[in-house]
């Protein structure tokens, strides 16, 4: 009974931790502009 009950753990640990790893990944988080970009005008004949 003792194996039946370790092979039960065992492999849900095996199963658990995986899903621990993949779920704890963040991906890159998009960073936020606090000052905004002044855009120059342009010089020329065309505006």
């Amino acid at each position: 009974m003792n194996v039946y009950l370790f092979w039960i753990l065992f492999l849900g640990l095996c199963a658990i931790i995986p899903l621990m790893i993949f779920k704890g990944r963040t991906d890159k988080t998009p960073k936020v502009k606090t000052v905004p970009e002044v855009k120059a005008k342009k010089k020329g004949w065309f505006n």
